[in-house]
């Protein structure tokens, strides 16, 4: 789980990141993006998540003529942890929060034995 949280500062952490016994669920605050301005994708056991969002627009009023453009990058990857379903990662975009479910195998899961001290 440690290697999941590598790349986000313990400040970043708060509300972002919750472990639950089936999922390691974390959610990023990306306001201005939308779904379509969101690609993620799985290297190496390497989550990568970007976002850009490109909004330009034009007018006039009377004599006058303006425009006003605004530019947004969003890119951050984590390292998956060993017990991570990677075929079985999904994500969910609403209201400018990306939602991220990574869910565990139970299949490796640590084990754990105690050792009698004699």
């Amino acid at each position: 789980m440690n290697r999941l949280l590598e790349n986000l500062s313990p400040s970043r952490l708060i509300r972002r990141f919750k472990e639950k016994d089936e999922s390691y669920n974390i959610k990023f605050q990306m306001p201005g993006l939308s779904k379509d301005d969101v690609k993620i994708t799985v290297e190496d056991r390497m989550l990568f998540i970007r976002g850009e969002h490109k909004d330009e627009e034009e007018g006039s009023d009377d004599d006058e003529f303006w425009s006003t453009a605004t530019y947004g990058y969003y890119n951050t990857s984590l390292m998956l942890p060993e017990d991570a379903k990677v075929e079985e990662i999904k994500a969910e975009m609403k209201d400018g929060v990306l939602h991220v479910v990574i869910p565990k195998d139970e299949t490796k899961k640590k084990q754990i034995k105690e050792v009698h001290v004699g």
